[in-house]
């Protein structure tokens, strides 16, 4: 299933078992975490992230609004605006706080952070390059501490509406 709500999977789940949901979750889309990831651990049920690096935002290649090129879809995103890509570089900040420390980049330190969430999970960080599948299958490296997760869990919400 994809997008779909607690009420959804389990209408669903009632007819044939949920195998598996997508939906977007990252550092800065977390509402997954409150009541869906749960209940795909209760029900034995792998969780799917799309953009688990935020639509590149998490890496930190982004650092002003606007100025994407013609068809980009975040140039419609409320996230990808100059006040809120402004606002949310706080959030980046941190997680290039976290992957010094750990030699790694921002978007490694976001994939293993989405990772730590549930045994279940499988992100699909979208890509072009292949030097960029490498970068993030390196996230599966890295570990984590505790201090660490705590940090990170708790950045600030991002600000702007995802859609």
């Amino acid at each position: 299933m994809s997008e779909a709500t607690v009420e959804e999977l389990d209408r669903a789940h009632a007819i044939h078992p949920v195998a598996s949901l997508q939906s977007e979750f990252s550092l800065w889309t977390r509402d997954p975490l409150e009541d869906v990831i749960p209940w795909c651990r209760e029900h034995d049920a792998a969780f799917i992230p799309f953009s688990p690096l935020g639509r590149g935002f998490l890496t930190g290649a982004i650092t002003t609004g606007g100025g994407f090129g013609a068809g980009d879809f975040r140039a419609q995103l409320p996230r990808f605006g100059a006040d809120a890509v402004d606002a949310n570089q706080a959030i980046v900040e941190q997680v290039r706080a976290v992957a010094a420390r750990h030699d790694a980049t921002p978007g490694q330190v976001a994939l293993a952070w989405t990772l730590a969430q549930y045994e279940q999970l499988v992100p699909i960080p979208g890509t072009r390059r292949p030097e960029r599948v490498a970068e993030n299958a390196g996230a599966a490296a890295i570990e984590l501490t505790q201090e660490d997760l705590d940090e990170l869990d708790r950045l600030p919400a991002a600000t702007g509406d995802r859609y």
